[in-house]
């Protein structure tokens, strides 16, 4: 069964426009959806076919010159109304973060100083790096949601490196001051 996550984004494309699972499968890269909802190519597919099959998505064959035959898919009314239901249950829910460097975090009692420091290092730096990365990106999407989506992320990289640097404030102490405080 498909997350509810990903109808929506496979929902909402086709508010926007009539597609095919190819051209469907693009927009998911074009709008950088996979950076944060797990979504591949064959689910994109997989997931298009079930919301067409559940009388969510009318599709319609078409042949162009010698191409092979594609099914372009549209959004139904009950589509729409699936949509709106999954956009409310989901805004409603109780919000899960994910933070893969956590049990890091949560174990550097097992290791020495200097290596956790340099763990914690090594994540502030990728985390920094992430948000100068998405934030150069910014500018090439021409849709306010996409451009504030990656604006959302780039603050969240920021964020977390500066959370890092405190927790390994309270964790260690200064080191100026010869560590553990």
């Amino acid at each position: 069964m498909a997350s509810e996550s990903i109808e929506i984004m496979i929902l909402g494309a086709l508010m926007e426009r009539p597609m095919s699972a190819y051209e469907m499968d693009k927009e998911m890269e074009i709008r950088n959806v996979r950076r944060w909802i797990r979504i591949s190519s064959p689910s994109v597919y997989r997931n298009l076919i079930r919301l067409y099959d559940e009388g969510y998505a009318d599709g319609r064959v078409v042949k162009e010159g010698e191409m092979p035959e594609k099914t372009i898919y549209s959004i139904t009314e009950k589509g729409i109304e699936r949509l709106r239901e999954l956009m409310h249950k989901t805004a409603s829910q109780p919000v899960r973060v994910d933070y893969g460097f956590l049990p890091i975090t949560a174990n550097l009692c097992w290791i020495d100083e200097e290596e956790g420091r340099g763990l914690i290092a090594e994540l502030i730096e990728s985390h920094r790096a992430t948000a100068e990365r998405v934030e150069k990106m910014i500018p090439d999407y021409d849709r306010l949601e996409a451009r504030a989506t990656m604006d959302l992320c780039a603050q969240t990289y920021r964020l977390v490196a500066d959370w890092l640097e405190k927790y390994e404030h309270e964790f260690y102490g200064d080191e100026e001051n010869g560590g553990a405080g």
